[in-house]
């Protein structure tokens, strides 16, 4: 089912190289933008212009399926309306109690999916919280709740009971993947009938997450069979929900991530993908089906110190043969800060010096022998999004060689 559209993304893919943020010409003019907006610390920086195309490309390849925007991996009120507006989706899926809590008071439209089981306390606590809220947001029709058992169905009704609130619940399946989700039939429709029998709980739909496909190995039969394998597995349970509740096209059927989203259109097995990564294209994305995505996320920080023959303390003696040896560098820098989820990619052929290992203060990197022009920042590429998003301050959104503008991450607690 899936091989075809498999071998025609990759084949698609192979044409299309990302060749702009390996040029030196590139970060230099970054770097210049910086200077002028006297950029003095670690800045996260967003390519406006490669967010765009891959915006683009997102809704060219997705068309046809409902678009929920994961916002773990955009942690940015602004981020998250620019692409709602880009896609013209509503839908949020949200794996954070606070940001949650966020979304409701500052996007009183969206349609909120948790992205994972909350516990009962975690549950009880939201609920009390919208009690003192005077919010437009309405969770009885705008949120549905992920649950991965009976058990915690249980559990949620009696939430609902004790808070006087209606949930809607989505019920999270194990497609392949493993990390959690309802694994058996028989469970599943137990949770079912529940469902239709409670007077506080409401089923929304299903989600069945398959990040695994693509990192199956070949000798277990590679992408393709994991594919087909998970799509079969997707249908058996919807087979059963069909059964009971009813046609799907009245549910939230969800699947896909931004490694998988391209193998559903048209398919009619899911009816909405989830995405956010892709969108910035961090490091950790760098695959073949993802190619035509341009990297469009980057770290600046100021470079605070330039070292010519550095010494390691204890062996200064025998430092000059460790730098003939290669064992240390010829050049180092100190930047500011450091011990982020990235790696260095300009100036060119930097790399963490192993020897002092990882600071978060002023992190050592090597540098290339001979000077470049520009040596005042350090440019590094993000290996995700996510958490790290959230550690920088305002992000600077670059475009056209200038900075635009600066988005707010998330501030909640």
């Amino acid at each position: 089912m899936f091989q075809t559209i498999i071998r025609k993304r990759e084949l698609m893919d192979s044409l299309s190289p990302n060749i702009e943020h390996s040029s030196p010409h590139y970060f230099k003019k970054i770097a210049q933008c910086l200077r002028e907006e006297h950029i003095a610390q670690p800045t996260l920086i967003i390519d406006k212009q490669a967010f765009d195309h891959n915006l683009t490309l997102l809704s060219a390849l997705s068309k046809g399926l409902k678009f929920r925007l994961v916002a773990k991996s955009l942690p940015s009120l602004a981020l998250i309306d620019y692409v709602q507006g880009f896609m013209n989706s509503r839908q949020v899926m949200s794996f954070h109690l606070p940001f949650i809590k966020l979304i409701c008071q500052s996007l009183p439209q969206a349609d909120v999916l948790v992205g994972k089981p909350m516990t009962a306390i975690g549950v009880e606590q939201f609920y009390r919280w919208y009690e003192t809220q005077t919010i437009a947001f309405q969770p009885a029709q705008q949120l549905q709740w992920l649950v991965d058992s009976l058990d915690r169905l249980k559990a949620y009704e009696a939430i609902a009971k004790s808070t006087i609130q209606p949930l809607q619940i989505n019920l999270e399946i194990d497609v392949g993947l493993h990390r959690g989700g309802i694994t058996c039939l028989e469970e599943f429709e137990q949770c079912l009938l529940f469902l239709q029998r409670s007077e506080h709980l409401s089923f929304s739909g299903l989600m069945g997450y398959e990040a695994h496909i693509h990192k199956v190995p070949s000798f277990l039969g590679g992408p393709n069979k994991a594919a087909e394998k998970t799509a079969a597995r997707y249908a058996q349970f919807l087979e059963v929900m069909e059964f009971i509740v009813g046609s799907r096209d009245r549910y939230c059927i969800n699947t896909g991530g931004s490694t998988t989203f391209n193998l559903y259109q048209g398919r009619g097995l899911a009816n909405e993908i989830a995405c956010g990564s892709l969108l910035l294209k961090p490091s950790d994305f760098d695959l073949d089906v993802l190619r035509e995505f341009k990297p469009a996320l980057f770290i600046a920080t100021p470079i605070l110190k330039t070292i010519t023959k550095p010494e390691l303390p204890g062996v200064e003696k025998i430092s000059p043969l460790l730098r003939t040896l290669g064992v240390l560098p010829q050049r180092a820098c100190f930047i500011y800060g450091g011990n982020w989820m990235a790696r260095p990619i300009y100036p060119r052929h930097s790399k963490l010096f192993n020897a002092f290992g990882h600071s978060s203060n002023q992190e050592m990197y090597t540098l290339p022998n001979k000077p470049i022009d520009d040596e005042t920042y350090l440019f590094m590429r993000p290996t995700q999004s996510e958490a790290l998003m959230l550690g920088f301050g305002d992000i600077a959104i670059y475009e056209h060689g200038k900075i635009i503008d600066w988005w707010p991450v998330f501030n909640a607690s």
